[in-house]
C-alpha cells in the first residue's frame, strides 16, 4: 500500500506494527521453520516412526495371541478304546468352562473330533512307548500327563486318575488344566440334580467372573497402553522443544548475534518471552504432528480401541490429549530454557540437557508399572502427573481433584522455570564469560525491596501447592488415630508451617522489607471499626452464596463429608476450635494471600487485579476439601478474599483484614456449638433452604456501611500521601 509519498511498502509493513515480541516470535518462527533439522523433527519422524510402531504392535498383539492359544500338553492313555471316553468327557467340560467365559465354542469344530484352544495332543502307548507303564511315560518326559479312566458300572463314577511330575511346573498345569474340565462336567450334573428336587435347590453360592475391560490393556501385557501412549507423545514433544531452546538462546551466544540482540531497545523478558513462545509453538506442532500420525495409524491397522479406550477415537479425547500435551510443553519449555540460557555454546546446552532428560524419564517410566494408582504425591509430580492424567482420560476415569492438581502444579511450576529464565537470559556474567554461575540462581540480593517480585510470588505459590496437598494428605492420615484436640493442634501446625512459614522464609531470603513485603504496617483505627461490623455481617451473604449452589447436591455432601466429624468437633471446647479454626487460618492465610501474594502482584498490575487474583486463588485453595473437591465452597470463599483484599488495599495493612477474618470464623463456629440453644429459642432452623429476608437486609446495610468506611477513609488517606495511583481498580 502507499505512503505519503506515494511509493509502495512492503507486504511485511503492517506485522512489523505489532508489539516488539509479536515481531521477534514471528521472526524466530521463521528462522526455526526453515531448518531442516526442525522439519525433520516435525514431519518425518512422526511419519516414520508411528506407522512402525503400528505394525510392530499389531505382530506382538498376534504373536501373543498366538502363544496363548497354543498351549501344547502331551497327554498319554493307557489303551486305545480309552481314547473315546476321555475326549467325550474332556469336550463337554472344555465347553461348559469356555461358555462360562464369555468365548463362543464351534460345535462343528467339536464334532470333528479338533481343539483349537488350547493345543493338546492325546496318545496311547501304541507301537511308539510299547508295553510301558504309564508312570514311566510321564517320567520320562515323553508326556506331561497320564490318564487312567476306569471301567464303566451303571449308577458308579468313572474313576479318573491323573499321574503327574510334582517337580514339573508344566506337568502341574496340565493335570490342573484337564482336571478343571472334568470338574466343570460334575458341576453340571450336580446343577441338573438339584434343578430336578421339589422344590429345586440351588447352590449356596453363586459365582460370577468380572474380566478387566480397562482400555490400553495389552493381550497377556502388565503394561498399560493407556499410560504408554500419552508418554510416547509427551516425549517426542519434549524432542521437538530440545532443538530450538538451544538454537534460540546458546546458539545465537555461539554465533555472537545475542549480544546485539540484547543491547536492542528491547527488554530482556520481552525478548526471552517472545522465544519461550517461539519454543512452545514448536513444541506445540511437534505434538499435534505426532497425535496426528498416531491417530492416522491407529485408524488404518484397528487399534484404536487398544490405544484411545473401547470408545475409541472421539473429538473429545483428541481435544484433552492436546490440551494436556500443551500444559506439558509449556512447562517442559520454561524448563529448558534455564538450562540453554545458562550456556555459553551449543555442545554445552546439549551437556546440560542430556542428564536433565533421562532423569525426567525416570517419573514416566515409573508410571508404567501396573498398580500404579493416581494421589496427592503424583499429582505434583512433573511429567508423571500429566501421564498418569492422560492415562485417567483414555480409560474415563479422571479425579477432578487430581486432575486440578495436575493443571495448576504445572502452569505454577512453568511460571517459576521462566521467571528464572528471565533471571538469567542475558545477564553480563553469561554474555561475556563472567564468574557467574548455578549459585546465581539463589544468591540473597544485597539491596533490601520493598515487597517480592512476581516471579518469587509465583514460586511462592509453587511450593506452597504441592505442599499443601501433600502435608495436607499425609496430616489426615495421621489424624485417623489421633483424637480431635491434637487433630486440630496437627491442622493448625501444618498451616503455620505453610501459609506463615513460606512467606516469612521467602521474604527474609530475598531481603524485602518485613513492614512493606507483607502490608504489615500500622492502619487507622477506623479500619479496625469496619473489620468488626464486617466480620459480623457477612456471613448471611456468604451462606446465601453457598446456598444458591445446588440445595440438594449440597446436602447430601455436606452430611458425607462433615456429619461424623461435626460430631466429633462438638466434644471439642469452644476456645480450642476458636484458636485452631478461626484465629491461627485468619492469621496465616492473611500473612500469605494478602501480605505476600496481592502486596507482590499489586507492584506489576492494577489494584482490581491484584485483589482480584489473589481472591481467586484464595477460592481455589478452600475448594480442596479433605480428599474431595468441594466446589461450592469457591464463590464464598472468593467473595470473602474479594472484601478483604479490598480492605488491605486501602488500609496498606494486613491487620484489618485478620480482625475480620477471625470474626467471621469464629462467629461461625460459635453458632455452631450453640446450635441447639439457638434451636429452643427459635433461632438457627438449620432445616431451612434460605435465612431469613430481615437477616440478609440488616447484614446487607451493616456491610454496605462498613465497606463505604473502608473506601471513603482509604481515598482520603491515599490523597494525604499523595498515592492516588493506588485507587485504580478499574
Amino acid at each position: 500500500m502507499p505512503d505519503e509519498t506515494g511509493e509502495s511498502k512492503p507486504v511485511d509493513h503492517m506485522i512489523w506494527q505489532s508489539p516488539r515480541w509479536w515481531r521477534i516470535l514471528v521472526k524466530e518462527l521463521r528462522e526455526i521453520l526453515r531448518d531442516r533439522r526442525t522439519i525433520i523433527t516435525l514431519i518425518a519422524m512422526p511419519l516414520l516412526i508411528y506407522p512402525l510402531l503400528g505394525v510392530t504392535m499389531q505382530k506382538l498383539i498376534v504373536a501373543q495371541a498366538s502363544s496363548q492359544n497354543k498351549v501344547e500338553y502331551r497327554i498319554v492313555l493307557q489303551t486305545s478304546q480309552d481314547l473315546g471316553s476321555f475326549w467325550r468327557y474332556f469336550r463337554r467340560g472344555h465347553a461348559l468352562i469356555s461358555q462360562r467365559e464369555g468365548r463362543v465354542v464351534n460345535p462343528a469344530r467339536e464334532a470333528e473330533g479338533t481343539l483349537e484352544d488350547p493345543f493338546i495332543e492325546v496318545i496311547t502307548p501304541g507301537p511308539k512307548f510299547g508295553t510301558a507303564d504309564l508312570d514311566e511315560v510321564v517320567a520320562a518326559n515323553d508326556a506331561e500327563v497320564g490318564v487312567l479312566i476306569g471301567p464303566q458300572r451303571d449308577r458308579a463314577p468313572v474313576l479318573i486318575e491323573i499321574i503327574f511330575r510334582p517337580s514339573s511346573v508344566t506337568s502341574c498345569d496340565a493335570r490342573r488344566f484337564i482336571e478343571e474340565r472334568f470338574r466343570a462336567v460334575n458341576e453340571e450334573f450336580a446343577r441338573e440334580m438339584m434343578s430336578r428336587m421339589s422344590p429345586p435347590v440351588d447352590a449356596p453360592l453363586r459365582i460370577k467372573a468380572a474380566p478387566l475391560t480397562a482400555s490400553g490393556r495389552g493381550v497377556g501385557s502388565s503394561i498399560s497402553l493407556a499410560t504408554l501412549v500419552p508418554l510416547i507423545l509427551i516425549l517426542m514433544t519434549v524432542t521437538g522443544a530440545v532443538y530450538p531452546a538451544i538454537d534460540l538462546t546458546a546458539g545465537e551466544r555461539e554465533r555472537g548475534t545475542l549480544e546485539a540482540l540484547v543491547a536492542s531497545p528491547v527488554p530482556r523478558h520481552e525478548l526471552l518471552f517472545a522465544k519461550y513462545l517461539a519454543v512452545v509453538s514448536v513444541a506445540i506442532l511437534t505434538a499435534l504432528a505426532n497425535l496426528s500420525s498416531m491417530i492416522v495409524t491407529a485408524y488404518s491397522s484397528g487399534l484404536e480401541s487398544l490405544l484411545f479406550g473401547p470408545a475409541g477415537l472421539s473429538m473429545r479425547l483428541i481435544g484433552l490429549t492436546l490440551g494436556l500435551l500443551f500444559v506439558f510443553a509449556a512447562f517442559f519449555s520454561a524448563l529448558i530454557l534455564i538450562l540453554t540460557s545458562f550456556a555459553r555454546s551449543f555442545k554445552e546446552a546439549q551437556a546440560y540437557l542430556i542428564p536433565v532428560m533421562l532423569v525426567s524419564l525416570a517419573p514416566g517410566v515409573i508410571c508404567l508399572l501396573p498398580g500404579i494408582e493416581f494421589n496427592a504425591w503424583l499429582a505434583v509430580i512433573p511429567l508423571a502427573n500429566i501421564v498418569l492424567l492422560a492415562r485417567d482420560v483414555f480409560e474415563n476415569r479422571v479425579v477432578p481433584l487430581w486432575a486440578l492438581a495436575t493443571l495448576l502444579s504445572t502452569v505454577l511450576y512453568s511460571a517459576v522455570a521462566l521467571g528464572a529464565a528471565a533471571r538469567i537470559f542475558g545477564t553480563d556474567a553469561v554474555l561475556y564469560g563472567g564468574d557467574g554461575g548455578w549459585s546465581d540462581l539463589f544468591r540473597r540480593p544485597e539491596t533490601a525491596r520493598r515487597q517480592a517480585t512476581l516471579a518469587q510470588a509465583m514460586f511462592g505459590l509453587a511450593v506452597l501447592f504441592p505442599a499443601f496437598l501433600i502435608l495436607g494428605g499425609i496430616a489426615t492420615r495421621m489424624s485417623e488415630t489421633l483424637s480431635m484436640n491434637s487433630r486440630l493442634a496437627l491442622n493448625a501446625l501444618v498451616t503455620v508451617g505453610l501459609f506463615a512459614g513460606i512467606p516469612m522464609v521467602l521474604t527474609r531470603f530475598s531481603a524485602v522489607n518485613w513492614l512493606s513485603g507483607l502490608s504489615l504496617r500500622r492502619a487507622p483505627a477506623l479500619f479496625f471499626a469496619a473489620a468488626v461490623l464486617l466480620g459480623l455481617s457477612l456471613w448471611p451473604m456468604a451462606y446465601e452464596l453457598f446456598l444458591l449452589q445446588s440445595p440438594d447436591r449440597l446436602d447430601d455432601l455436606v452430611k458425607h463429608l462433615f456429619e461424623t466429624y461435626k460430631t466429633q468437633l462438638d466434644a471439642v471446647p469452644l476456645a480450642w476450635k476458636l484458636i485452631t479454626l478461626a484465629l491461627v487460618p485468619a492469621v496465616c492465610e492473611e500473612l500469605f494471600f494478602r501480605g505476600y501474594l496481592q502486596t507482590a502482584f499489586r507492584a506489576e498490575m492494577s489494584g482490581a487485579l491484584a485483589v482480584g487474583l489473589s481472591s481467586m486463588l484464595f477460592g481455589l485453595f478452600h475448594v480442596v476439601v479433605r480428599d474431595a473437591l468441594f466446589f461450592e465452597r469457591f464463590a464464598p470463599s472468593c467473595f470473602l478474599g474479594l472484601i478483604l483484599g479490598t480492605l488491605c488495599l486501602y488500609s496498606g495493612s494486613i491487620w484489618p483484614g485478620i480482625l475480620l477474618h477471625s470474626l467471621h470464623n469464629g462467629f461461625l463456629l460459635t453458632l455452631s456449638n450453640y446450635t441447639e440453644e439457638l434451636k429452643a429459642l427459635g433461632v438457627g432452623n438449620y432445616e431451612a433452604e434460605h435465612l431469613p429476608t430481615t437477616w440478609l437486609i440488616v447484614s446487607a446495610c451493616v456491610a454496605t456501611t462498613a465497606f463505604g468506611m473502608v473506601v471513603f477513609r482509604g481515598q482520603s488517606t491515599l490523597e494525604d500521601t499523595g498515592q492516588t495511583e493506588k485507587l485504580d481498580l478499574s
